[in-house]
């Protein structure tokens, strides 16, 4: 056996090594067990960029942590919440379905976010009144740069939330702190709407609990 098909096969023992599924079942929440979570958790985990970091004790302990936090917040690995590799460990990334869904398990009520481009047609209205908003929505050679962003909730019977709104260079103060700035740069726009309704989770009820 040659050392390279040797690690390949030490590696993939790894996974359900540190992988153990009573990790799982003090933090998840109700709707979620932790047979199903391990499942994700695993599928995850065959990622070659993730056994990679797994190799040493500090990236193991990264990747635990951040589905640890996956897990607390009652997300699913690879789809709402991203462990994404940087220097040997990984970080954990909450994205925007993911911060819709925290708010929607709540207040079972439509999350609205945007992003305005500089030839869009945007006006203010209200602290909690929705923005006006039009643009040329299918324009071939684009709507122009992003200028910035907004979100709110709507409650119903015409009551709704503050309305969040930031600006491109709200956002880039964002991007010059995150450790992940090759995910900002892959995905501008996600990036850029999961700031947007994460600021919003602060002014509005959210839970990892699913609503009965």
């Amino acid at each position: 056996m040659t050392e390279t098909v040797a690690q390949a096969a030490e590696l993939a023992t790894v996974a359900p090594r540190m992988l153990d599924e009573s990790r799982w079942a003090d933090v998840l929440p109700a709707h979620i067990g932790a047979a199903k979570f391990q499942r994700w958790a695993l599928g995850i985990m065959q990622r070659p960029e993730l056994l990679e970091v797994a190799r040493t004790p500090q990236g193991q302990l990264s990747i635990v942590t951040a589905l640890l936090d996956c897990a607390s917040l009652g997300l699913e690995p690879g789809r709402t919440y991203h462990l994404v590799p940087y220097g040997g460990k990984v970080t954990g990334i909450v994205d925007y379905k993911g911060e819709i869904e925290l708010i929607y398990n709540a207040i079972m009520r439509p999350v609205v976010a945007s992003l305005v481009y500089s030839r869009d047609d945007f006006h203010m209205v209200g602290a909690n009144v929705p923005p006006r908003h039009e643009a040329d929505w299918f324009a071939e050679d684009g709507r122009g740069a992003i200028v910035g962003g907004y979100a709110y909730v709507e409650f119903g019977e015409g009551s709704y939330s503050q309305v969040v709104r930031m600006t491109e260079a709200e956002f880039l103060r964002h991007r010059a702190k995150a450790k992940t700035k090759n995910v900002w740069d892959e995905w501008p726009e996600a990036m850029r709407m999961k700031t947007l309704v994460h600021q919003l989770r602060k002014f509005v009820p959210w839970s990892r609990e699913k609503q009965p």
